[in-house]
């Protein structure tokens, strides 16, 4: 409940100056609006200038995160639970949008995001968004 209550805090207040959080909170408003738009928006908004130049097919990324949100649809605004923070590395469990925080829910509920950002550049994605059901995670 400890881990809730930071999560909330950080993503709801001014602790949100970390980069990771920002790409975050972001994400969360880009999964529940869900249009094509706001993932091109985010694309544009947090991948590295690198990344977007290295970009074989945009088309592929926008599909992958279509996908997902298709799949898995809308997720509540706080961090589930924690699974690894770093300088540079952020991958926290999101909860389906109106599921209940207890009893604990099933992995088909749990979306994993993962957050990697740049040393020299933390508001940049040094690789496309890392994401899936937490059961994916679990049958690995």
């Amino acid at each position: 409940m400890r881990i809730l209550l930071l999560s909330l805090y950080l993503l709801c207040s001014g602790a949100e100056k970390d980069p990771k959080m920002e790409i975050l909170k972001d994400w969360i408003s880009t999964q529940n609006d869900g249009s094509t738009s706001a993932i091109n928006q985010f694309i544009d908004q947090h991948f590295s200038p690198e990344l977007k130049e290295n970009m074989k097919n945009r088309e592929d990324h926008v599909a992958f995160y279509r996908q997902i949100i298709d799949e898995f649809g809308e997720v509540q605004d706080l961090i589930f639970k924690e699974m690894e923070v770093t300088d540079t590395k952020l991958k926290v469990q999101l909860l389906k949008k109106g599921y209940p925080l207890a009893p604990e829910p099933s992995p088909e509920e749990i979306l994993v995001v993962e957050i990697d950002v740049l040393k020299d550049n933390p508001k940049y994605l040094s690789r496309g968004l890392g994401m899936g059901a937490l059961i994916c995670y679990i049958k690995r």
